[in-house]
């Protein structure tokens, strides 16, 4: 890239103009399927509650600040950094755990065991769209880091240019 004619690097600038346009199509159709997600995910929630009454599924059954302290089931990892064409980019990844104990002595319990063992179906739905949701959300941060990588870079292509 350092010996690279005008004409390579408006090509390379063309190149990562169009991938950018797939990366922004793909964050716009991850964005619309995270609103998707929790949308379904809060109507489930909403029937739990109407079909089981107000008092089944409320905010009696969540954790006040006397409870035990608890780690979470899903945890966002940034690995290292993976070559691209925009060069290193770090991605990020949903690590799942398991019910049990932890690291610092609090434990991982599953929230949806605060309300019962025999739960409603759509209380399982609910949490099965969230969890699915977080996936997305991940999903969709790793699309805006390498999108901005390839916009970083065509700005830098950009200046190299002009300096032509």
């Amino acid at each position: 890239m350092e010996n690279a004619s005008k004409e390579e690097l408006c090509e390379l600038m063309d190149k990562l103009l169009l991938n950018s346009l797939d990366l922004i199509e793909q964050d716009v159709r991850l964005s619309q399927d995270i609103a998707r997600l929790t949308t379904e995910g809060q109507m489930e929630l909403a029937h739990t509650r109407f079909t089981k009454g107000p008092n089944a599924v409320s905010a009696v059954q969540l954790p006040t600040e006397d409870y035990k302290p608890f780690q979470a089931l899903a945890t966002v990892q940034v690995e290292e950094a993976v070559e691209d064409d925009a060069g290193a980019i770090q991605q990020r990844t949903l690590e799942r755990h398991p019910v049990g104990d932890g690291e610092d002595g609090a434990s991982r319990i599953d929230p949806s065991a605060w309300f019962g063992i025999l739960r409603p179906p759509s209380l399982n739905n609910a949490k099965e769209r969230f969890a699915r949701s977080l996936d997305t959300i991940v999903e969709r941060a790793n699309v805006r880091v390498r999108l901005s990588s390839y916009l970083n870079m065509f700005g830098l292509l950009e200046k190299r240019k002009t300096e032509l």
